[in-house]
């Protein structure tokens, strides 16, 4: 889903639109079995010049049993 290239074609971004991508997942600490996962993304393709990057970090609580 990801290519670095800013040469790209239309073509190769369409088919993966993002420029840069991670997800990072790390305990919490002082609570076992809960996890911390953050993710960003910065699409290719922006919006009336809107240049966007987004990170998104969630808790990933333990399941039950």
């Amino acid at each position: 889903y990801v290519v670095d290239s800013q040469d790209a074609s239309q073509e190769i971004r369409a088919q993966k639109p993002l420029r840069e991508a991670s997800v990072e997942v790390s305990e919490v600490p002082g609570r076992p079995g809960v996890y911390r996962a953050v993710a960003f993304v910065r699409p290719h393709y922006q919006l009336d010049e809107l240049s966007v990057s987004l990170r998104l970090v969630a808790e990933m609580p333990q399941g039950s049993k």
